[in-house]
């Protein structure tokens, strides 16, 4: 949360508790009433501020979620790079002398706060080479640094990891901590590096820790596998290395001026003079390392935070209808008290103070302790989802971190959100008929207002119209579900007095049901990119609008209820159901608790269980008619020709593969992206290439796509998973041109989108001619990936083992497609999982508001049963209508929230293209829903189970002589 954000909350609440503070000094009439009963209820107190503070805890749980991603990716900049803000780079070890002398004396300018300089490379190490049982580690990177050099880097010597470790001498080298541990060997030891189509053995003489430049890394992953050689041992290794080989990096590290952080304020100055100083130096580039690394850190920490206030938003809705339940119970409850005091002299705004001042304290407690909950909501979540992917195959390591912003920010907003609530409601209760009041009688329905209602409808209709007009030209998902439920309302407003309110309600009710569900369908390009807000809108919407339909059709509903439980005779039915019957608008409140809980939990579900259950679906689309994905080292790629000799093995296509080192710009896209490409040749058409979902209409089928894109250098296919990174996949269709540049010479070319996959989770990129992708980036992309295909009879899993023990040196790493399916759907199973643990947060919601309805039902009534059961009605009769009440709201809320959810599922997966193309079945599991939805009603009837056990007890006499 922006300290801008958080300066408004807080003045905002200061100014709320200052008028509370003042109203609770001046009006002392007021303040007791209000404390008096917060105080003489316990029970019922306890159970309102847990369905207010489980608001506060979703809310700062999500703000912690992010806090903790930000936190965790912020880490590398002290982990993996340090001291080291901006990287210089260029290709060819050759290149090293240059930069050296085009930077030289930077260390003196303003603002720098040193150089070193080095090379890179990717390579393999392995141990027990001659032993027979090796430990492989196939791609690792190499590192040349002088130590004494690097150390000099920033204004603490500590922050670069080095210590007082020498330079790798020759025959010896230094290894990260996390290769270490991977290969399990330590000082003494020796390992063998290969790369360039040699190899070293050499003794391990330093381990460094993941700290500053000895953990140096531009990805996110949670290691550094980091290989520190001899200087001049990388040039010599890549002196004899073949054309396909990507060459040696030559590097420069710049270090602002500044701590590790507080040095990233001067990027743009120091870019701006390394650019002056490189622009003689062909294909030489500046890279604000650390601040990339920044603002990764921010846009995956705001992604978390609107995933989980998105999903936790109906928990939160939840616990505002739970407050406007209570607090309409506590007026009925005290009808008759409030009625007395305003006919001895109270004002209404009397009254409206001492509900705002009761409802403060719930408000204030609640609070309190949901932002302490939040943080343990936020520390179980960043437990829970250890070892999750964040898009693009990083793996960081996640660390807890909860900034007290965030907390207070949490708090402030559920404090808030309870305290608008409250005083909205308290406004409401008092308007109060006196006489009616203390004479118990119902207040009668407010006079028809023909000319306002008119007024209104027809506003609505011109609204809720404009709004849906606006979203389907522009293509807005949210005013598709906002504009025609407004308009709905407009019209039942304006044709109710010809029709009756009931047909105008239960007709436009059920269209705007109906239309929720089937619009994705209707428009699947622009639902195919929506965020979680449309996604929440949809929620509200259709089921507000389903309980809308059966709030106004409840007598209907009871009367099938009583037959099925006795008969319109049987005293448990007609008692459980009159109560519910006569308090429409506290029913409706439940009912939507429960309705909006449950549509998300069975949504996650269903979703969750098509993720997971058909891994050959997502296979085939990933593989088309190939069996596994090879991988080998870019400075010693695997010849084709070498994979071929492999027994099974019928077809290979070589790919030059992108690994995030080509830029993509997407339409409406402000800055570029890096992501993966594959430039493929016509080896590639020889066993079917991965399916397409859809193309630009001009081209007749998927084979002629891939043929086009081999002809034409400035058309390429995307896959589905493009520039996927911290939830920042752009809206692109073919059709669309996308800007593409070389990161080193920024050299700009278009590219025309022809096609998108239906699948991406190889994370192949954009698929491009060999000779296209070459013409942005050059010949120094190696020929490092192949896709294989194997004989029927040939088993994939086994050949795929023996291309990596066969092939060591080129650091073979082989999959089968559908390992590589697995492993991503189970991560997104556990994210699921962790939505829905999330969401069961909610449910705790609508079972703490049954409660607090079932014991403010039983404190309400105390009077009407103790003379019930002094005309013979006996406390097992009472106990079960109590139950049946409970059972009867909630039930009803379950079945309305299953029944959309599993609708809205069912288009989501078969017609709205959620899943692209990719043929998914719509499966039920229907004993994970049944086991969900049974907790769900069990939880249910044990919150009503206490309050009917004490109305059963409820003794006649002094039910009758109490007056409370």
């Amino acid at each position: 949360m922006t300290t801008a954000a958080l300066l408004v909350l807080g003045g905002l609440a200061a100014v709320a508790a200052a008028l509370i503070a003042i109203t609770a000094a001046r009006h002392p009439a007021a303040r007791r009433l209000g404390i008096r009963s917060a105080r003489r209820r316990p029970t019922e107190t306890a159970l309102v501020t847990l369905g207010a503070l489980l608001g506060t805890a979703i809310i700062t749980g999500s703000l912690v979620v992010g806090d903790a991603l930000e936190s965790s990716l912020q880490a590398g900049a002290f982990t993996q790079l340090g001291p080291v803000d901006e990287t210089v780079t260029a290709p060819g070890a050759d290149a090293l002398p240059g930069l050296r002398e085009a930077l030289s004396g930077l260390e003196q300018r303003r603002g720098v706060d040193g150089v070193a300089f080095g090379l890179r490379s990717r390579g393999t190490v392995a141990t027990g080479i001659e032993g027979g049982d090796p430990m492989v580690q196939p791609d690792v990177q190499l590192l040349e640094v002088e130590f004494d050099e690097a150390r000099e880097l920033g204004d603490d010597p500590a922050t670069t990891g080095l210590g007082a470790a020498p330079t790798p001498a020759e025959g010896a080298v230094a290894i990260s901590n996390d290769l270490a541990e991977e290969l399990g060997v330590g000082v003494g030891d020796h390992i063998t590096v290969f790369a360039y189509g040699q190899s070293r053995s050499l003794e391990v003489d330093s381990v460094l820790p993941r700290t500053g430049l000895a953990g140096y890394s531009t990805d996110l992953d949670a290691r550094s596998l980091n290989v520190f050689l001899p200087p001049g041992t990388i040039q010599q290794l890549a002196a004899d290395a073949t054309e396909a080989a990507s060459p040696p990096i030559s590097l420069a590290f710049v270090s602002n001026q500044g701590g590790v952080l507080s040095g990233v304020e001067r990027t743009d100055q120091i870019t701006e003079l390394l650019e002056e100083r490189i622009e003689g130096l062909p294909q030489a580039e500046v890279v604000a390392s650390k601040q990339r690394l920044l603002d990764a850190a921010e846009e995956t920490g705001a992604f978390a935070e609107e995933i989980f206030l998105g999903i936790g938003a109906f928990a939160v809705i939840a616990g505002i209808l739970l407050l406007v339940n209570v607090f309409v119970m506590l007026a009925q409850e005290r009808r008759t008290q409030l009625g007395i005091m305003r006919a001895v002299g109270m004002q209404r705004t009397e009254l409206v103070r001492a509900f705002v001042l009761e409802g403060s304290i719930y408000a204030a407690a609640a609070a309190v302790l949901g932002s302490a909950a939040g943080i343990g909501v936020g520390a179980a979540i960043m437990r829970l989802a250890r070892g999750l992917s964040i898009g693009g195959g990083s793996t960081p390591e996640l660390r807890f971190a909860a900034d007290p912003t965030s907390v207070v920010g949490g708090l402030l907003v559920g404090l808030l959100i309870s305290l608008a609530t409250v005083l909205a409601t308290s406004v409401r209760i008092s308007r109060l008929n006196i006489i009616r009041a203390i004479r118990e009688l119902p207040e009668p329905p407010r006079p028809p207002r023909p000319v306002l209602r008119t007024v209104i409808g027809v506003l609505a209709v011109l609204l809720g119209g404009a709004v849906t007009v606006a979203g389907l030209s522009a293509g807005a998902g949210s005013a598709l579900f906002v504009g025609p439920a407004v308009l709905a309302a407009g019209i039942v407003a304006l044709v109710s007095p010809l029709t009756g309110r009931r047909p105008a309600v239960t007709v436009l009710g059920l269209l705007v049901v109906v239309w929720g569900v089937v619009v994705p369908t209707l428009f699947p390009d622009v639902f195919r990119n929506a965020d979680v807000v449309v996604f929440v809108l949809q929620g509200l919407v259709i089921t507000g609008a389903a309980v809308v339909v059966l709030a106004r059709n409840q007598d209907v509903v009871g009367r099938l209820v009583r037959r099925v439980a006795g008969g319109r005779g049987s005293p448990v039915a007609r008692l459980g159901l009159a109560y519910p019957l006569a308090r429409p608008f506290r029913t409706t409140m439940t009912l939507a608790m429960y309705a909006l809980i449950v549509f998300t939990l069975v949504l996650v579900s269903l979703l969750a269980q098509v993720v997971g259950a058909q891994p050959d679906v997502f296979a085939d689309a990933e593989s088309g008619g190939y069996d596994m994905l090879v991988t080998s080292s870019p400075s010693n790629p695997l010849p084709a020709d070498a994979a071929r000799q492999i027994d099974g093995v019928v077809s290979i296509a070589p790919l030059r593969h992108a690994s995030r080192t080509v830029e993509f710009r997407a339409p409406g896209q402000a800055e570029f992206r890096r992501w993966f490409a594959s430039g493929y040749d016509r080896r590639f058409l020889r066993a079917e290439p991965p399916a397409l979902d859809r193309w630009i209409a001009s081209l007749p089928d998927e084979n002629a796509v891939w043929k086009h894109v081999l002809d034409h250098p400035s058309t390429m296919i995307l896959d589905a998973q493009f520039l996927e990174q911290a939830g920042s996949g752009q809206s692109v269709q073919p059709g669309d041109t996308i800007q593409v540049r070389d990161p080193l010479t920024g050299a700009q070319e278009q590219r025309k989108i022809v096609a998108i996959t239906k699948s991406g989770l190889a994370l192949s990129g954009a698929f491009m001619s060999e000779d296209s992708l070459v013409s942005i980036l050059g010949s120094r992309l190696p020929t490092n990936r192949l896709y294989v295909a194997v004989d029927e009879q040939a088993n994939p899993r086994q050949i795929a083992s023996t291309l990596q023990q066969q092939h060591i040196s080129h650091g073979v790493q082989a999959q089968t497609f559908r390992s590589i399916v697995a492993e991503r759907q189970q991560q997104n199973r556990q994210f699921m999982r962790i939505l829905q643990g999330y969401l069961m947060l909610g449910l705790l919601v609508g079972v703490a508001g049954l409660g607090v309805v079932m014991v403010r039902a039983v404190r309400e009534r105390r009077q009407q049963i103790g003379l019930l059961r002094s005309v013979g009605l006996q406390p097992q009769t009472v106990g079960r209508s109590f139950m049946l009440e409970a059972s009867f709201i909630a039930l009803q809320g379950i079945v309305i929230g299953s029944l959309l959810g599993c609708a809205t599922a069912y288009q989501l997966i078969t017609n709205a293209g959620a899943f692209g193309g990719l043929d998914v079945r719509f499966q039920i599991p229907w004993l994970q829903i049944a086991l969900l939805l049974g907790v769900t009603l069990l939880a249910s009837t044990a919150a009503a189970a206490w309050p009917a056990r004490r109305a059963s007890q409820i003794r006649p006499a002094v039910a009758l002589r109490t007056l409370e």
